[in-house]
């Protein structure tokens, strides 16, 4: 789990039952997906998807509690992700 902040906000972001733990070891896919999330969370989204080079393409939701939640429920790595 990680905070962080969208339009003065607190934010969680947590991973989803079905996401490995091993992509999440630096802080940079957090803030990544943490960027992705107010973008969507401004135009009122409830999902959004992330293509990363790196890693694949990554599928969240944005839960509107009292304190915002961003779950990341998919990752598909980069080798089964085709044009």
């Amino acid at each position: 789990m990680y905070r962080g902040k969208i339009a003065g906000k607190d934010v969680i972001i947590r991973l989803g039952n079905r996401v490995s733990r091993r992509y999440f070891s630096d802080n940079k896919i957090y803030n990544m997906v943490l960027s992705y999330g107010e973008t969507a969370f401004r135009k009122g989204q409830e999902t959004f998807c992330i293509y990363n080079d790196r890693i694949g393409f990554i599928v969240a939701e944005v839960e509107r509690n009292d304190i915002p939640v961003i779950r990341i429920d998919y990752i598909i790595e980069n080798e089964n992700v085709y044009e």
